[in-house]
């Protein structure tokens, strides 16, 4: 596993902000890593006044994989979706701040592009739903459980 982890993100940084901040958890999806759009995509969080808390570039195993999307498992599709994201190395990433959740999906627009506004990464970035560049939880419980599926 190729790994680079550039902060332990398990309460150092809490102090910064105050008792409604959150974390989210956010994966730059293969094609993102493959068309080298990490730095953009880390810059325009940075730029929103997120705080970057963890991140680590790693090839993901089928077994995480599967883990992850098992809501999706009885989909057509998710078959597809396990070996596209196994393909390729993905950065997985813990942002922190206010409302960080809703912040960023809101940031990375909706999961098929052609329903993403201009301004929003996959609004930019994406042309087809299966290999739309990044990822990012849906609620906090969801932020929570895959923050620790994937930092464990």
């Amino acid at each position: 596993m190729i790994c680079l982890v550039l902060g332990i993100f398990a309460g150092l940084f809490q102090s910064a902000f105050s008792g409604a901040s959150e974390r989210t958890f956010v994966a730059i999806k293969p094609d993102g890593v493959q068309r080298h759009l990490v730095g953009e995509i880390i810059r325009r969080f940075e730029r929103k006044g997120l705080q970057l808390v963890g991140l680590k570039l790693l090839q993901a195993s089928e077994e995480l994989l599967k883990e992850h999307y098992i809501a999706l498992r009885d989909r057509p599709f998710y078959s597809r979706l396990v070996k596209y994201m196994s393909s390729g190395p993905v950065v997985a990433m813990v942002w922190q701040g206010l409302d960080v959740v809703k912040t960023v999906r809101t940031m990375i627009g909706e999961t098929n592009p052609a329903d993403s506004r201009p301004g929003t990464i996959r609004g930019d970035f994406c042309v087809e739903v299966s290999k739309n560049v990044i990822h990012g939880s849906d609620s906090v419980e969801s932020a929570r459980q895959e923050i620790s599926l994937w930092f464990r």
